[in-house]
């Protein structure tokens, strides 16, 4: 890059497409963006920087002895990698010294993005981020909790207000497996109880219709009629108005699901790790043990592509292969 300032201007610029024309969630966004000026501010050690400069030679192609090139003094010449791609060899490094390998895998993407941007816009003549290698992740299936587990969970909650608004928040995870950000940005008007179906915007804000089977339909309208108001200081619910609500009448944040999840599942006597993400696993799971087919489930998870949703096919075999191990007379 010519300078960090240019290079500064640029990450604006980057932004402005990841938002734009890639249509990513500012989450990503912001991410993406700490990422890239960690990168930019960086101050790689000489012992990483050295030890890159010798990564990048051994990985040029090397001459044949018998055939080397030389220069009219006689010496021979010497291929290394340019001073861009061992800065860039050096940071990751370094990186790779203080962070676990899925956070570096993150930084990486981040990097590869932000480096096609510039090359895309000629900003840049070479991308070195191709000369980088990201560190293997090893794939780990999903946790989920059995049919009797889920029962367990979504009947621990009291008859209080707040219990009802726990049961019917749990219920409506379970029933549609959205995202806890996506049950947290949830409006009174997006539930439609004619048609049993809500409005959900997911990632990129993107939005998607979800179905609710008939329990979390009826818990959520017993919410919604008795309780909703109890718990938002005697108000009358309006269109506009977020659907959970805490005793402040505020829309309840993502750490504060996850807590009531958590708190239920120990109650339930469930010891397994257990988040707000584990019933959206334990919904694609079931779906897909019921003979749900996959496009169906990518659809009701607003995943882009089918990839994604196919971790659960491994999932479902996993659990399969153990019914058969332990029930089959010759396993």
């Amino acid at each position: 890059m010519n300078s960090q300032t240019g290079a500064l201007a640029w990450l604006d610029q980057f932004a402005g497409y990841l938002e734009v024309e890639r249509n990513y969630s500012s989450n990503t966004i912001r991410a993406y963006l700490n990422d890239l000026r960690q990168l930019l501010t960086a101050d790689v050690s000489e012992s990483n920087a050295a030890a890159a400069v010798v990564e990048a030679r051994e990985a040029s192609p090397q001459p044949d002895e018998s055939s080397s090139t030389t220069t009219q003094g006689g010496d021979d010449i010497e291929s290394s990698a340019s001073p861009e791609v061992e800065k860039l060899k050096a940071y990751i490094r370094q990186m790779q010294e203080h962070y676990s390998r899925p956070t570096v895998a993150r930084k990486i993407s981040a990097i590869r993005s932000f480096y096609r941007y510039l090359r895309r816009e000629h900003l840049i003549e070479e991308d070195p981020s191709k000369m980088v290698r990201g560190p293997k992740l090893a794939r780990r299936l999903p946790a989920c909790l059995d049919r009797e587990e889920v029962s367990r969970l979504l009947q621990a909650p009291d008859q209080s207000s707040l219990g009802i608004r726990d049961r019917a928040l749990m219920e409506v995870l379970y029933a549609t497996g959205m995202r806890v950000s996506e049950l947290c940005s949830l409006r009174v008007k997006d539930w439609d109880p004619a048609q049993m179906e809500m409005r959900v915007i997911g990632k990129g804000s993107k939005e998607r219709v979800v179905l609710l089977n008939q329990s979390a339909a009826q818990w959520l309208t017993s919410y919604l009629s008795n309780h909703w108001s109890r718990l938002a200081g005697g108000r009358i619910a309006q269109p506009d108005h977020p659907l959970f609500v805490s005793r402040q009448a505020t829309k309840l944040s993502a750490r504060s699901v996850h807590r009531i999840v958590l708190k239920y599942a120990r109650k339930a006597g469930i010891n397994k790790p257990i988040t707000p993400h584990t019933l959206r696993h334990t919904f694609a799971t079931h779906l897909l043990e019921g003979g749900a087919d996959l496009r169906v489930v990518q659809d009701l998870l607003g995943h882009t592509t089918i990839s994604t949703t196919q971790i659960y096919t491994h999932v479902t075999m996993d659990r399969l292969r153990k019914v058969y191990m332990n029930t089959h007379p010759r396993a």
